[in-house]
């Protein structure tokens, strides 16, 4: 789950480096935002979170600002010139850290054939010269526009990225379907080369893109098909102050920036039980707590745990461990977690019998992977219970049934800030974990608790479930719904796409209803899974260009293209169902969510601010 703590990094990608650079940041454990200006598909991160959409100075400018951004990485293509130049007059005015990673220069060798230029511009009079019959661009989608001089006249192919973004920019520009060719680039040289014979190509256009452009490649098959190759060179960019050209050299500078430092990982509830229920058994069978315990956790990692309370009795002993959520805004975060255990007489040998301490939850509904009447000691947490409990007694050569007692002093009041009450666990908070570890701003963690919501309601018998992103659009769907049942409300967070995905593996579910914030609405109508960033991913001329599409005026068009934040979008164009740019975002919403949930019958809900409705289906 994305959060902000302490200030994030604003990380430009889209490209190879941006790619690298998220992988170093997720093994550095840095929160971070990846930001590019079309729609990308989201890669494995566990620490980042993702936005679209180009940025002029002032929305750039209020993304750092309100996210508190800390350190900007520029890792954008190298003819992003207008990124490049807004990116360092911004970190440059708010004093923000800059480190621009940039693709080595590859030397233009000195072949027959060979012509730089400077731009589309001076390529396209090049071109009209050298009069070729078929080129083939491999300068990308965003070359449609500036060489639509050419193309509208001529007979040109163009290789894309194999992306629907990418297919949706060139259908809006009107390029020619037939023309497109939607591949990667990261071939051999003979895939290109035999691209080029088969369609009888006679030029190629392309950027000076560096090694990880392939741009090498392309000069070879220019050269070994004998065809001229027209290159444009890379733009001059801002005098960055640091440069780098290898995620080595971006690592060292992250490292050694004093404002930046790994967010530290903690462990579950679940360890510190464990750990703590090690302990109190060496206290048992020995007399004497130790100062400390070593645990395997799932995750297969060896972790020590301080024994900051012990008590030996006769018969039980009790040991408590100090939870550490490391980084997290984990609310069990400096609680107690106390293990008590007593060997019982007569019981079957090996059995661990779990009771409930104070401040540990007890089940009352069906649906979880406890069931009701037991305490929420979840069932990772009481295996490794067990397996401490084993290995105490195997390593003195007893055997004996035992009580484990689980309690976390104060857990009750800091259940109220858990969902623990809707899920139907009374009298303090759940005893977790998988992994055994708690790794800062988790999307497991938070889609975790989406799959045990979804459980529980169709436990207990809602069919309809409500969807929203949190407590405020919860209460303006009430309102409209005011019978269903709080069991059956479930909070996505941002992960609207992951969460239907969810609800269409449970099953079981004869209606569902998606109400969404408008600010949340124009990301999910453009088909993004993840609504998570504060600043609004909105691509202006998509909205722009649905109005027009509708009928609304060259002014009101005009004023929704130029549009920086969507909260002011109600006052281009008023709110309500009555306006068609309203029905038509619900409507691109609803058939977005049937990517995720294609069967189950679906309403969609479009809110604005003051949780006046837009209904559909």
């Amino acid at each position: 789950m994305a959060h902000d703590a302490g200030g994030v990094i604003l990380l430009f990608g889209g490209t190879t480096e941006g790619r690298q650079a998220a992988a170093l940041l997720d093994r550095l454990g840095l929160f971070f935002i990846y930001s590019t200006k079309t729609r990308v598909e989201p890669f494995a991160s566990s620490h980042g979170e993702f936005r679209h959409g180009a940025l002029d100075k002032a929305a750039l400018e209020e993304l750092v600002t309100s996210r508190g951004v800390r350190i900007v990485i520029d890792a954008a293509h190298p003819f992003a010139s207008r990124l490049h130049a807004s990116v360092f007059k911004v970190c440059q005015r708010l004093a923000i850290r800059l480190i621009r990673f940039d693709r080595a220069f590859v030397p233009l060798p000195d072949i027959a054939g060979l012509h730089p230029v400077a731009g589309f511009p001076e390529a396209i009079a090049l071109l009209e010269r050298l009069e070729p019959a078929k080129l083939l661009a491999l300068t990308g989608v965003q070359s449609v526009a500036p060489l639509r001089p050419w193309w509208e006249r001529n007979d040109m192919l163009l290789r894309i990225l194999p992306s629907l973004a990418s297919m949706e920019l060139a259908r809006h520009e009107g390029f020619p379907e037939a023309k497109l060719l939607p591949m990667n680039p990261d071939g051999p040289d003979e895939a290109l080369e035999a691209l080029v014979r088969e369609h009888g190509v006679d030029c190629l256009l392309a950027k000076e893109s560096g090694e990880s452009g392939f741009f090498s490649s392309k000069l070879r098959v220019a050269e070994r098909c004998g065809i001229p190759v027209i290159v444009i060179r890379r733009p001059s960019v801002p005098a960055f102050d640091t440069v780098v050209f290898s995620v080595d050299e971006l690592e060292k500078c992250l490292t050694e920036h004093p404002a930046l430092k790994p967010l530290r990982t903690g462990y579950t509830t679940g360890a510190c039980a464990a750990a703590a229920t090690k302990a109190a058994m060496i206290a048992l069978l020995d007399g004497t707590a130790p100062e400390s315990v070593t645990i395997t956790l799932p995750s297969g990692k060896v972790a020590s745990f301080g024994i900051v309370s012990y008590r030996v009795e006769q018969g039980s002993a009790r040991c408590g461990v100090r939870k550490f959520a490391g980084d997290d805004p984990d609310v069990t975060h400096g609680l107690l977690i106390v293990s008590e255990v007593v060997l019982v007489p007569g019981g079957g040998l090996d059995e661990v019998r779990f009771l409930q301490g104070e401040g540990v939850g007890r089940v009352t509904l069906p649906g979880l992977e406890i069931p009701p009447g037991e305490p929420a000691i979840n069932l990772v947490p009481r295996r490794m219970i067990r397996e401490c409990v084993a290995a105490e007694l195997r390593q003195r050569g007893l055997r004996s049934a035992v009580a484990v007692t689980i309690s976390a002093p104060g857990g009750e009041v800091v259940a109220h800030k858990t969902m623990n009450a809707r899920l139907g666990i009374t009298g303090g908070i759940s005893i977790l974990g998988t992994s055994g570890e708690v790794v800062p701003y988790s999307m497991e963690a938070w889609l975790a608790s989406i799959r045990q919501s979804i459980a529980v309601a169709a436990a207990n018998g809602c069919t309809t479930l409500v969807l929203t992103s949190g407590l405020r659009s919860e209460r303006h769907l009430r309102t409209l719904y005011p019978g269903l049942p709080e069991l059956a409300s479930i909070h996505y967070g941002n992960f609207i796409g992951r969460t239907l995905e969810l609800v269409r593996e449970n099953g079981g579910f004869s209606h569902v209803i998606v109400g969404v914030m408008l600010a949340k609405a124009t990301k999910l109508a453009q088909g993004e899974a993840d609504l998570s960033s504060r600043v609004v991913s909105l691509d202006p001329r998509w909205l722009a260009t649905l109005a027009a599409d509708l009928g609304y005026s060259p002014a009101i068009t005009s004023q929704l293209a130029d549009l920086r934040l969507v909260r002011n979008m109600t006052e281009i164009v008023p709110f309500g169902s009555d306006e068609p740019l309203y029905p038509a975002i619900a409507k691109a919403c609803h058939r977005a969510c049937r990517q995720w949930l294609p069967d189950t019958p679906l309403t969609f809900v479009l809110f604005d601010m003051e949780g006046r409705a837009v209904v559909l289906g």
